[in-house]
């Protein structure tokens, strides 16, 4: 599965002095994953445990940037190092359903530190970590996974941990040892047949992550993994990841697996949307903003579901409803809406959304006018360069040049 992000930019010019602000036109992604990076939930609770996000392209090669060669890292840790203080523990156990004694924990550490430092079989640890949890297979997950959050030196420890619970029968625990082993995750000795195996099984059983990231290697790995793909993703989706319709519907609209079929791609992101999945509402907006199956344009409902996918924090979205807000497509003109949600996809760092609310603290429409922040946000775009930050250093140049003028139309803002 490709996890390249396609950014379609339209632009024509406008004059940063004389004219109004820019309407854009659509901006749009096509989406190969969700990144955790920006939103990740807290996986805790859920099956995915701490490696619920889907597998990715690089995930084998730079899933972490812990040395390769773990054997120092077991030999030179302690129970300090690897566990947090217990302030931090005592908090990280209740966001992590952990019930284990935090001096259990401790015991539990120090019999796969010893089993690791002596070079023993991971499995010498088990009827000690079995003892210590009471046979509670979930506890010794939990503490893999607060300990993986905790320290990324650990790794070799969770993954025992991991494996004491797979074999007493977690399920969690076997999805997270899969995806350690698969990726070579922090430095262990990488194992993609045992890792693709543990994750079979798990999907046979029902298992929905284990079915997303079997669909995502199937897409990367097979040239004709798509029908596979398809059916895991759909097997996921029953099982409640709203995420496996996105895909599903990604893999339709880019005809990537399977034969293009913009109907079903809309069908798929439908049956997301109704999960409350803001990809899917996002790529609703799309489509109803310009078909691709011959459809009539519903401005409306693409405001609709934009504004379903701002509402969940999705910037993209943000920025389009503001674009909807100030020209009134779809929605009643309110330059304030505007504002308000171009000031949201700001706060996350949207370039597109930083100039045109550059352009209206300038002219002051729906804002309070204020030239300094219309030059802080021109001066952040132009740092970070790329088309939209050689526009932002025109208009900054020429209100340096001209802050009383707006007369010139000399200089042209080129928003993307």
């Amino acid at each position: 599965m490709s996890s390249a992000t396609v950014r379609h930019f339209r632009h024509h010019a406008r004059s940063c002095a004389q004219r109004p602000i820019v309407h854009q036109r659509l901006h749009t992604r096509h989406y190969a994953q969700r990144s955790a990076a920006k939103s990740r939930r807290n996986t805790t609770h859920t099956p995915g445990g701490v490696f619920e996000p889907f597998l990715k392209p690089t995930d084998g090669a730079s899933a972490s940037k812990i040395t390769q060669d773990p054997t120092p890292l077991a030999r030179d840790l302690s129970v300090k190092d690897v566990l947090p203080k217990d302030e931090l523990l005592k908090i990280l156990m209740t966001n992590s359903n952990l019930t284990m004694p935090i001096e259990k924990q401790k015991a539990a550490v120090q019999a796969v530190l010893e089993t690791l430092q002596q070079v023993q079989p991971s499995k010498a640890a088990f009827p000690k970590l079995l003892e210590l949890s009471e046979n509670k297979s979930a506890d010794l997950t939990a503490l893999g996974n607060v300990i993986l959050r905790a320290n990324s030196q650990a790794s070799q420890i969770a993954l025992v941990l991991y494996e004491c619970a797979m074999e007493a029968g977690d399920d969690t625990a076997a999805f997270s040892y899969a995806n350690m082993l698969y990726r070579g995750y922090g430095g262990i000795e990488k194992d993609i047949d045992r890792g693709i195996q543990i994750l079979t099984d798990l999907a046979r059983k029902g298992h929905p992550y284990a079915q997303m990231n079997l669909a995502a290697i199937v897409m990367r790995t097979k040239k004709d993994g798509g029908k596979t793909a398809v059916q895991l993703y759909e097997l996921a989706g029953r099982g409640g990841i709203d995420s496996a319709w996105a895909e599903l519907g990604r893999m339709y609209r880019a005809g990537l697996g399977v034969a293009q079929d913009h109907q079903k791609a809309m069908d798929y992101f439908r049956k997301g949307a109704q999960s409350g999945n803001a990809q899917c509402n996002f790529m609703l907006g799309v489509y109803y903003s310009a078909p691709q199956d011959g459809s009539p344009v519903d401005q409306a409902a693409a405001f609709r579901h934009f504004q379903k996918a701002a509402i969940k924090g999705m910037p993209e979205a943000q920025y389009n409803v503001g674009l909807r807000y100030f020209s009134g497509n779809g929605v009643e003109q309110n330059f304030v809406n505007a504002a308000e949600f171009y000031l949201m996809a700001a706060a996350q760092g949207f370039p597109l959304a930083e100039s045109n609310l550059a352009r209206m603290y300038y002219e002051g429409r729906g804002v309070k006018p204020s030239l300094e922040k219309a030059e802080k946000l021109w001066r952040k775009l132009a740092d970070r360069g790329g088309p939209i930050g050689k526009d932002a250093e025109k208009c900054l140049e020429q209100y340096i040049n001209n802050q009383q003028s707006r007369s010139s139309d000399k200089t042209k803002c080129t928003i993307m």
